[in-house]
């Protein structure tokens, strides 16, 4: 056997066993007038705990737009009204002086910020309509990427979030 055939022979095998990673999209859940869009981002347990430490770090120095959502009736986010609109979902890392990650809903101008295949997508402007601290419980199970849920309960919703191991829910309330 030639060098190069033993090459294309081992370039071949080494392929076959890596395994491929699913192509990070856009993905949506909906009920009840509420849709939810997120990326499918691969967890990255490094990288989240950089963000519940306090820190100044580059994880804890930049926000983190997860999820865009559209409401197409008014809600509410524990006493804040949320006209029907376009808002970012953003987690806030924790800070160097270790006051813990929020969560904040941004009202943002129509249209789509989130980009495929980009994890790194830039918080998009807009007003600040409700944020508060948020707390990620540890969860049994890892989930292989970030996971949006809408859950319908007797008063509204409630948007879960799972990412890896960690996870947290917000009531949405009508």
């Amino acid at each position: 056997m030639t060098t190069l055939a033993l090459v294309l022979v081992l370039a071949q095998a080494g392929a076959a066993e890596a395994p491929k990673r699913p192509a990070i999209t856009i993905q949506t859940v909906e009920a009840s007038g509420v849709q939810v869009f997120h990326l499918n981002m691969p967890w990255g347990p490094e990288t989240f705990a950089a963000m519940e430490r306090p820190g100044e770090g580059f994880y804890n120095r930049r926000s983190w737009p997860f999820a865009r959502m559209e409401t197409a009736k008014a809600l509410k986010i524990e006493d804040t009204p949320l006209p029907a609109g376009n808002y970012a979902l953003v987690f806030h890392p924790n800070t160097p002086d270790d006051a813990g990650m929020s969560l904040e809903v941004r009202k943002i101008d129509p249209g789509e910020f989130l980009q495929s295949g980009n994890v790194m997508t830039r918080t998009p402007e807009g007003e600040t309509v409700w944020r508060a601290p948020v707390t990620f419980e540890t969860a049994e199970t890892s989930v292989p990427a970030l996971e949006i849920g809408l859950t319908p309960g007797s008063a509204g919703l409630r948007l879960d979030v799972r990412y890896g191991n960690r996870r947290m829910h917000q009531n949405l309330h009508e």
